[in-house]
């Protein structure tokens, strides 16, 4: 028996064993927090390097079509409340709306919030490879932070989609990795936790949804889990297959909202047509792009914003090769399944995987332009960047992996930055694309829209006729020539050109507007109104009846033009320009059949207090209101206190034409136009 001295040390050292443990263990963990901030810091350093050109930089290409006029939350056309499945990303242009309301005309916040969402992906991107035990985790998500690729995708604010799509795509599938371990296949059955794993599924769920509200690309996730679960345990199993079923739903709903949006909305109501492709074409050029983007991805030099490429048609076995070397690849792969070939099946297969949707199965908006780009593959190509970056650390010695890692993404960081510089300013950026590729027909265009802003319709002209030699059916090249050509007084070729953009989109409501308007210039009235009511039936908006009223009414048609304005006021009780129109109509038409004091006193006084009275042209309308109904003390009044306002206001044609009307006024005579729609002096 040991003596108690001897005890009491054993003890003593027991104890101390149990902290010293403690201590290492305590040591551990908080020397993995400082790992996971210092790479995390490191990470989203590394992105305000190189994306430091576009800052503050500028809206490039349809930044501002897509956060300002075609936004249903800034146009009117929807709500907050009514949004949701209305359009193809909807949290995107929710977020679009925030961005308009924080940052405004300032592209610099817009870029910072792109950046800071690279940042986050890429540090979701690293963990989630951590937790699959996938070697150079934090390199491949390094790389992704600086690749060249992802230029097209961080510098521009219209690609938001794919920066607030991809973090939450990531999410879900690393909470979908948490929930397995816990539900499906935990490493003590006897400790399995269905509370938390439901919270984790709840979480994936809920992630998927805001990454299909973001951008429908990630429809493919529930078929990467899938491959994800064969790569793990070298097949899949009906447990997977049951417990990925609702991702599966999710991305069927989305998908074809996405499909149907797309072929019956996004195309038709802008008046685009894409050209007929059967299955063997659409394959063939598949095959094409899947090479041509593995190759960008792997050695991204001469990036550009629009790559012309002209398919070899599906009418040659030639065509396709390419497909069928993709074939041979995952063919041969798969032979040596059981050794390297299972990691190169699940990083090439879930590259082809999220990238299938860009690859032209389905009609979409952007085949119409750019059936190849850089942004089109931002998704996928985290897992090429997964997969090299797990080459590199397998193969390599640690000195050796440690020396390639620094100088990759030292020549990487080189390259992206010098693409961002690129991507600063929207000239920059088009002059680049021009001198990589004369054919770029869009650039053309939008470099035009440029010059022509400037006031150089020389340069925009010629940059108008080049985009329509390499695509004569390009509808807007069309519009914007004849705009160029109307600025120059050249009408007969402006005809010629609004002619031949409507040959092409028929149904264009804004290209009928645009023409009436030059129509009109010319004093072809007639021919004007024809093409409003055009514009009307195919987009009856608040704003095109109110140019189709002014122009019945100066014309001489002031029924039809009442009846437009009532019209307005159906859709939008408030809109003071009509209220305010109709009321002078109403008050000082010639056409006694027309006029209606009381409801044009109506009308002038509404305007007047949506304005607080503080616009001297609604003032004058009501006070030729007022005397129509036969007030004229509350008109000499009314019209004095417009005197006074314009007067004060420096306005002197106002205070003019009011004093004139006193004179009426005083007398107790309401005033009258002349039917041809001149002063009645």
């Amino acid at each position: 028996m040991k003596d108690s001295t001897t005890l009491s040390g054993w003890f003593d050292l027991r104890s101390l064993g149990k902290g010293l443990a403690s201590l290492i263990e305590r040591f551990d963990i908080q020397n993995r927090r400082l790992r996971l901030i210092l790479g995390a810091l490191i990470i989203f350093a590394l992105i305000f390097i190189v994306y430091r050109p576009i800052l503050p930089g500028s809206f490039l290409m349809d930044d501002s079509r897509l956060i300002g006029s075609d936004n249903p939350l800034v146009n009117g056309e929807l709500t907050p409340r009514s949004l949701w499945f209305q359009t193809d990303f909807t949290l995107t242009t929710l977020v679009w709306r925030w961005e308009g309301l924080w940052f405004g005309d300032n592209p610099a916040g817009y870029h910072v919030v792109n950046m800071v969402l690279q940042g986050i992906s890429a540090f979701l991107l690293w963990r989630l490879l951590a937790r699959l035990k996938i070697p150079g985790a934090w390199l491949a998500a390094a790389i992704f932070a600086v690749h060249p690729v992802c230029v097209n995708s961080v510098a521009r604010v219209a690609e938001l989609k794919n920066t607030l799509s991809l973090p939450f795509f990531l999410l879900s599938f690393w909470a979908y990795l948490q929930y397995e371990a816990l539900a499906l296949y935990p490493v003590d059955r006897k400790q399995k936790e269905n509370h938390r794993a439901t919270l984790w599924l709840t979480v994936s769920l809920i992630a998927f949804v805001l990454s299909l509200l973001s951008k429908t690309t990630a429809v493919m996730l529930p078929v990467v889990l899938l491959l994800c679960a064969a790569w793990q345990r070298g097949r899949t199993t009906l447990r997977d297959w049951l417990h990925t079923v609702p991702y599966f739903i999710l991305a069927l709903a989305f998908g074809l909202m996405t499909v149907w949006f797309q072929k019956h909305q996004a195309l038709a109501d802008a008046g685009q047509t894409l050209p007929p492709a059967n299955f063997g074409q659409r394959l063939a050029e598949a095959g094409q792009n899947f090479w041509f983007y593995l190759g960008k991805a792997f050695l991204p030099v001469h990036l550009s914003t629009f790559y012309v490429r002209g398919g070899m048609g599906a009418t040659t076995p030639a065509a396709f090769l390419p497909a069928l070397l993709v074939g041979a690849v995952f063919l041969f792969c798969w032979r040596y399944r059981r050794r390297w070939g299972r990691h190169a099946l699940f990083g090439l297969g879930c590259f082809a995987v999220v990238l299938f949707p860009a690859l032209g199965f389905f009609d979409a908006q952007f085949l119409e332009m750019l059936r190849i780009s850089d942004h089109l593959q931002y998704m996928a190509l985290i897992a090429l960047m997964a997969l090299a970056a797990a080459v590199m650390a397998s193969r390599l010695p640690p000195r050796a992996f440690f020396g390639t890692a620094v100088a990759l993404l030292l020549v990487l960081s080189v390259l992206t930055f010098q693409r961002a510089q690129v991507f600063a300013m929207d000239e920059t950026l088009l002059r680049d694309t021009l001198a990589k590729d004369p054919a770029a027909w869009p650039a053309h265009n939008d470099l035009g829209i440029i010059l022509a802003k400037r006031g150089d319709m020389s340069g925009a002209t010629n940059h108008f006729m080049l985009s329509l030699q390499y695509h004569p059916d390009d509808s807007g090249a069309h519009e914007n020539l004849a705009h160029a050509f109307v600025l120059q007084g050249k009408f007969a070729e402006a005809d010629a050109q609004y002619l031949a953009a409507l040959k092409i989109k028929p149904y264009a409501a804004q290209t009928h507007k645009a023409y009436a308007q030059v129509l009109e210039i010319q004093g072809r009235n007639r021919e004007a109104i024809y093409h409003l009511q055009v514009a009307i039936l195919f987009k009856p908006d608040a704003e095109t009846r109110l140019e189709l009223a002014s122009l019945y009414y100066a014309s001489g048609d002031p029924h039809r033009a009442v009846a437009q304005f009532h019209q307005v006021l159906r859709l939008q009780p408030d809109q003071v320009e009509a209220l305010n129109n109709l009321a002078w109509i109403l008050a000082t038409c010639p056409d006694d059949t027309v006029r209606d004091g009381k409801e044009a006193v109506r009308c002038a006084e509404q305007a007047c207090r949506l304005t607080a009275y503080k616009r001297v042209e609604m003032v004058t309308v009501l006070a030729a209101a007022y005397a129509e109904a036969g007030n004229f003390s509350q008109a000499v009044s009314t019209a004095d206190m417009a005197v006074r306002m314009a007067t004060a206001a420096g306005n002197t044609r106002f205070a003019t034409i009011n004093q004139q009307l006193l004179l009426f006024y005083r007398t107790n005579k309401p005033w009258r136009e002349s039917p041809a729609g001149r002063e009645n002096q």
